[in-house]
């Protein structure tokens, strides 16, 4: 027996909650602390041998699944079974209706991608409707209490608020299996689109669960009223047999914006055919079931529109322009040079030589002198020396290395240039 404050299973029992699973649930303390949460049943229909197989067969199959709150352990504690699954305070679909009617279809195809990846494994639920899925805090679609309806089977009161979402099967100890999930993900379907619970405001839940079908929502196309009215039926062979027919059959609810409105509405027309998806989808998280496609992808699609034809043309012709322009270029350019070259004048003839006649830098142009060879030295005209125009100070030589000058014909003592002075 469970107490609160006492120890069950190795688990500090801290309080009471209400399951959706069909046993009693408790947030539960573990040895270092951690939060979790406890499922426990007494007097379990199955034996333990067939308990422990099936837990020991949710354990290894779960941990391969996404979407789905993980279970983490379990066991025989007595006569009573119990199962420890991660906590999640996130809020169910059914705490947030009526605000889910827009992204109806993506929660369908989240939902949807979890069973099929499940079943895949020949996992089941038992249990799934809008009170067993939460949204995340990341606004996906979470399923909780998976697979313990294998374990626990059918809820001790059947005849509960819940039992409004259930397949008839989990009264009538008829077996359980995907289609019993298919009917839980129509009544998913249902209780977003019509924004309310099924069966509102009726006492007889015995006989709605048992007997009867929600009234079709108005505002829907008819094909999608009658695709929920199918995965809704009372006999499990009469509904769809795979999540990929319940998904197809739905794909209408793409078409938002063509979608018939309270009032006589024209009807969508039927969507094309889905030829680029007619094999099978690898199972796996990021895949959707066979024959659904991206919610976004079909409400904006990427349509290529061609440009007019005027535009074309112009386009052609700017692109010829500037073909041309460029080529002119090139060619303008080498062209030009290559005249300016023949039309420059030819070089004047070089000027004569200038001499700097003294070491201020100041030219002064002198005429070459005419000197004949055969003419005596006596006679030749004296020419001066040309000073250089460096800016360097020429030293006089040294007086060791003075020569008396000689004397020319005439007697006159003969000069000459020792450095930069005149002797």
């Amino acid at each position: 027996m469970v107490i609160l404050g006492q120890e069950f299973a190795g688990y500090t029992i801290v309080a009471s909650l209400d399951s959706p699973a069909p046993a009693e649930a408790y947030r539960a303390l573990d040895a270092d602390g951690r939060e979790v949460i406890l499922y426990v049943q007494e007097d379990i229909a199955l034996d333990a041998a067939a308990f422990r197989d099936e837990l020991e067969r949710l354990l290894s199959l779960s941990a391969a699944l996404h979407g789905i709150v993980p279970v983490l352990r379990g066991g025989m504690e007595g006569d009573a079974g119990w199962v420890a699954a991660r906590p999640s305070d996130d809020p169910t679909v059914e705490e947030l209706l009526p605000g889910l009617r827009n992204v109806a279809y993506e929660l369908a195809v989240d939902v949807a991608r979890t069973l099929g990846a499940a079943h895949a494994l020949g996992l089941v639920h038992g249990d799934l409707g809008p009170h067993t899925v939460v949204i995340s805090g990341q606004g996906a679609a979470v399923v909780r209490a998976f697979g313990l309806h294998r374990l626990f089977g059918a809820p001790a009161d059947a005849m509960e608020d819940a039992a409004r979402y259930r397949a008839p099967e989990l009264f009538d100890a008829r077996a359980i299996d995907r289609r019993t999930d298919i009917y839980g993900l129509g009544m998913l379907l249902y209780c977003a689109l019509a924004g309310r619970r099924p069966f509102e405001g009726r006492d007889d839940l015995d006989v709605c669960a048992l007997d009867e079908v929600p009234p079709p929502i108005e505002g829907l196309p008819s094909q999608v009223n009658e695709a929920l009215a199918r995965a809704l039926a009372k006999d499990p062979d009469a509904r769809f047999q795979t999540v990929q027919e319940l998904m197809t059959a739905v794909r209408p609810l793409l078409l938002a914006d063509s979608a018939p409105r309270a009032g006589g509405a024209p009807l969508p027309l039927e969507p094309p055919p889905d030829t680029e998806r007619s094999a099978p989808a690898p199972a796996s998280r990021n895949t959707l079931p066979t024959g659904t496609l991206p919610p976004e992808a079909m409400r904006h699609p990427v349509v290529q529109i061609a440009a007019p034809r005027w535009r074309r043309g112009a386009l052609r012709i700017g692109g010829a322009l500037l073909i041309v322009a460029l080529t002119s270029a090139a060619v303008a350019v080498p062209l030009s040079s290559y005249i300016a070259r023949r039309g420059a004048p030819p070089p004047g003839p070089a000027e004569p030589s200038t001499y700097i006649r003294d070491s201020k830098n100041n030219p002064e142009l002198i005429p070459p002198a005419q000197c004949d060879p055969g003419v005596p030295e006596a006679v030749r005209p004296a020419v001066e020396r040309p000073v250089l125009g460096s800016r360097a100070t020429r030293r006089p030589a040294p007086g060791s290395m003075a020569t008396t000058p000689a004397a020319d014909a005439g007697g006159r003592p003969r000069q000459r240039w020792y450095g930069d002075q005149l002797f």
